[in-house]
């Protein structure tokens, strides 16, 4: 879904930072980025930061203050296990604070897990500190019975998506 906003953000002249700890799968990206110009594509800074990855989003910060750009990406920001890491929310804040008043949205994408209290059938990892920082939680999760297909919840809202060659649809 990153991806299919990161297109068009790019195809309307925009630039997207994305910061992640590997890059995204070079097939789907090569397949979703397909109709993006070269001149276009050069305006997507993609940070691919290993283990380093609350490095890369304060480097993302600074690149944030210079480049102005039009969406920014944290991909995948939390541990599989554990606390979320103080410094990386330190650094999401500073973004967060650089973007105020701009027309910039911020994708903070981490993934989601059980939850063993029974609240909830899901959980997101680091939730918590990202509603410390007013953001809006989407879930997206697989729909059943339908390996291309997914429910994205927003607050109370329930969007059926499908899985085609362009995006989500």
């Amino acid at each position: 879904m990153a991806m299919q906003y990161s297109r068009e953000v790019l195809n309307d002249g925009g630039r997207v930072i994305w910061v992640c700890e590997n890059s995204p799968d070079p097939g789907r990206f090569s397949q979703l980025f397909e109709d993006v110009s070269v001149v276009f594509l050069a305006k997507l800074h993609l940070m691919a930061c290993g283990e380093g990855l609350t490095m890369g989003i304060q480097t993302s910060a600074k690149l944030t203050e210079r480049l102005s750009p039009q969406l920014v990406v944290i991909d995948d920001w939390t541990p599989r296990t554990g606390q979320a890491d103080k410094m990386a929310i330190s650094a999401i804040k500073d973004i967060m604070q650089l973007l105020e008043g701009k027309n910039c949205p911020i994708l903070i994408i981490s993934s989601l897990y059980g939850d063993a209290s029974g609240k909830d059938e899901w959980r997101v990892r680091g939730e918590k500190a990202l509603q410390k920082l007013d953001s809006i939680t989407w879930k997206l999760t697989i729909q059943e019975g339908g390996v291309q297909k997914r429910n994205l919840l927003i607050a109370d809202e329930n969007i059926s998506l499908t899985i085609s060659d362009e995006g989500f649809q």
